[in-house]
């Protein structure tokens, strides 16, 4: 008796084969939203690291005289703010807004901090932030490159203080929150076409922030050192803004979720209710029965385990558990915390670094000659420019 299953039966290359249909791709439906979030990614990315790639350099340079420690500072503070508002513009997509509305909100904030920013390295910053102009190198320094005894030269030289650190500030909101829910929104579209459609888009969506980053660290960056720093900011600025307007002309293809509340409030609610609650220490049958003959000291109930509605508390089961496998996980994330502690000096001390370097001068014999002499007189002026300022903090 054959108990094989009739789909067994049938040929890989039977005669029907000309009558299927082609099969229906399973972003069907869902291109149009799948494409923009992904272009809408891509570009934001651009203008991301389009900030974040030179922005030592520009700080350090002949526009705004800030020193070493002061720029690498201000690049710190704008990739600590935004990472440290990502849980705060979740939050607030999860509990007020909505997914779609916090994005739109946040890339507005997004474009006017960019082009504010990018206002300031243009001649208007004299509008915005003064003539105030540091010490020039020659009164400084002997031609041994020695401080002249009598000359003082302002220790802290920092121009445009106010406007670019604003500008900054407001990037980064715009910038994390952005981060925090354009994920999430991506996997709204897809997840109800099940594993295969989420796992192909995400493949896609990753792949267009490497597009991002080589683009920006590529062109944009050598368009800021080589050029001119104002277009190599007005070309990010000009992405985020095509970012937003794609993403906003696509709300009508987009699945829009309501705020249904807000995922960190109920596991604080959880952990507190979990601390204050003193049902953790009782026992599933209670104390009083332990003088019963035959009785066996029950399980005792773990912490978190005294919320769950099956052992009397006032949160799903499932929630709890929740939480409890994201308490297991932190310790991973505090093991991170050193590799980008090293990461994010690539873009500080590597780059400070870099500008004390000097080119052999084997490639002055190699028929590059003009093009690295002319590297080697920028980095020596650049670098003599951070050491007065170094030395006069």
């Amino acid at each position: 008796m054959d108990n094989r299953d009739t789909d067994e039966k049938t040929p890989l290359l039977g005669n029907h084969a000309g009558k299927r249909s082609s099969p229906v791709s399973v972003f069907e439906g869902r291109w149009t939203a799948c494409i923009s979030i992904l272009v809408a990614e891509s570009l934001e990315r651009v203008a991301f690291y389009g900030i974040t790639c030179n922005l030592v350099l520009v700080l350090n340079g002949n526009l705004f005289y800030w020193n070493a420690t002061q720029a690498s500072q201000a690049l710190l503070l704008f990739m600590g703010i935004t990472y440290l508002v990502s849980p705060f513009g979740g939050w607030i997509a999860d509990a007020l807004l909505g997914k779609f509305f916090t994005i739109v909100s946040s890339m507005v904030l997004y474009l006017f901090g960019m082009l504010f920013f990018s206002l300031t390295t243009y001649s208007v910053r004299d509008t915005l932030c003064g003539d105030l102009l540091p010490v020039a190198v020659d009164d400084c320094l002997f031609p041994n490159g020695t401080l002249k005894p009598n000359v003082s030269c302002n220790q802290d030289v920092r121009y445009c203080v106010p406007a670019v650190v604003s500008g900054l500030v407001i990037i980064g909101v715009g910038v994390g929150t952005v981060k925090a829910n354009i994920t999430p929104f991506g996997a709204d579209q897809v997840k109800d076409r099940g594993p295969e459609a989420t796992r192909r888009f995400f493949n896609w969506f990753y792949w267009c922030i490497n597009l991002g980053a080589i683009v920006s660290l590529g062109v944009i960056s050598y368009i800021q050192q080589n050029i001119s720093f104002f277009i190599g900011y007005v070309i990010p600025t000009v992405c985020i803004g095509i970012s937003f307007l794609v993403f906003l002309c696509s709300r009508r293809a987009f699945i829009n979720k309501p705020p249904d509340g807000s995922a960190f409030t109920e596991m604080t609610k959880i952990i507190a209710y979990s601390c204050c609650s003193r049902a953790h220490k009782q026992t599933q049958n209670g104390h009083s029965n332990e003088n019963l003959v035959g009785y066996s000291s029950p399980r005792k109930l773990g912490l978190l385990d005294a919320s769950k509605v099956s052992n009397g508390g006032r949160f799903a089961d499932e929630k709890v558990d929740d939480v409890r496998a994201l308490l297991k996980i932190i310790p991973v994330f505090f093991a991170l915390i050193p590799y980008w502690t090293v990461y994010f000096q690539m873009q500080t001390t590597y780059v400070l670094q870099s500008l004390h370097l000097r080119i052999p001068e084997f490639f002055y014999n190699t028929g590059l000659n003009s093009s690295s002499n002319s590297t080697q007189t920028q980095t020596h002026l650049v670098s003599n420019q951070v050491y007065i300022l170094q030395t006069a903090t």
